[in-house]
């Protein structure tokens, strides 16, 4: 028995999982060991004592692993899954506790939560003022500074702030929340095309937060309120995608429009176009890309499943990217979805039914 790798045998469960599992299996074989001379029969009700516990822990560990840490109630609002599948996200390493506080200054920052994929990035941090009569209300501002390891910045678009105060009282307390995009049209089109797998990779990143700045005018920050330094280093898993490769023609809104891929994970997808049907398309709906319009026939309304769920979304973040040749939707679902069981997009207030498969 000691040949065999538990770590392979096992459902897929973060490492600490994993290793409280081994350790029990180890107490238990030492346990053989010493009592190798005893009868056959008594050594085969313990093997099977053994093999019975190493089950239970493996199933018992991974159904309480997202009893790790539960999702925060602001991401939950940012990211709609049900509780099985936001279980599979924290067992998959993907949703992860922050685990890291640091206070400066008077000021507390703690890194709740972080989830990305390919495509996405998305923190949850709670700022916390000693000093009661300082109000964070959405207004306000946090200055910081940004790296990642290797240099390489995976963004095309970032953009952070304090929730609403629709989401959250105002206090000396609030939940700050940055987001990022990644990868653009031609990007994209270097990952797929040389069979890589770069914006798959681990995130390693340093946040530092430098001051806490009041309310502004507009697009002006506000004073500083306190200033110190409050450093993060994260590193971030992102999910698996499912790729479908397409090239197929399928008419929306009257338009003849060639869709040559679609990449789905739990948390977004990317669907890439040939320009000419997109053009024909800015036509119909009276929109221009090159001023930022966006084509409403292309919006993602929901998902279907093979078994016929539909999973709408609403409105989310989305980017549209386009060069030449390509246009690409990036978007970031409302709800989480289970990638292996989409089997077509629906597009648009019409809901244009694009199978996958």
């Amino acid at each position: 028995m000691k040949n065999r790798r538990w770590n392979r045998e096992f459902p897929q469960v973060p490492y600490a999982v994993h290793m409280s599992v081994l350790d029990a299996l180890s107490a238990l074989e030492d346990q053989e060991e010493k009592k190798v001379n005893q009868k056959k029969r008594g050594i085969k009700k313990r093997t099977m004592l053994i093999l019975a516990a190493a089950m239970a822990a493996a199933l018992g560990m991974t159904a309480a692993a997202s009893g790790i840490f539960k999702w925060n109630k602001q991401t939950e609002k940012r990211f709609e899954a049900p509780p099985e599948l936001e279980d599979r996200l924290v067992l998959e390493e993907i949703a992860e506790q922050g685990n890291q506080t640091v206070s400066d200054h008077g000021l507390t920052i703690e890194a709740v939560q972080t989830i990305q994929d390919s495509n996405w990035f998305y923190a949850l941090f709670e700022i916390t003022a000693e000093d009661e009569s300082i109000l964070i209300d959405e207004n306000c501002g946090m200055r910081y500074k940004m790296d990642v390891t290797g240099g390489n910045d995976p963004f095309i678009g970032f953009t952070w702030g304090f929730v609403d105060n629709g989401s959250q009282e105002v206090s000396n307390s609030r939940y700050f929340e940055m987001f990022g995009t990644k990868m653009d049209v031609e990007q994209y089109k270097s990952v797929y095309e040389t069979e890589t797998d770069a914006a798959g990779e681990d995130l390693q990143m340093n946040i530092q937060f430098t001051a806490l700045t009041g309310p502004g005018e507009k697009a002006m920050e506000g004073d500083v309120l306190i200033e110190g330094d409050w450093t993060f280093a994260l590193n971030i898993h992102p999910a698996k995608t499912i790729r479908h490769e397409m090239n197929r023609e399928f008419e929306i809104n009257g338009c003849q429009v060639l869709i040559r891929s679609v990449e789905l994970s739990p948390l977004s997808m990317i669907l890439i176009c040939d320009m000419e049907g997109i053009r024909a398309l800015e036509k119909v709906e009276g929109v221009n890309l090159d001023q930022l319009d966006s084509l409403q026939s292309l919006r993602i309304t929901g998902v279907k499943y093979e078994d016929g769920t539909e999973i709408l979304q609403e409105y989310a973040q989305e980017r549209e990217q386009y060069g030449d040749m390509d246009y690409a939707k990036i978007l970031r679902f409302s709800s989480v979805v289970e990638p292996e069981k989409v089997s077509a997009l629906l597009l648009g207030e019409e809901r244009y039914e694009i199978p996958l498969k």
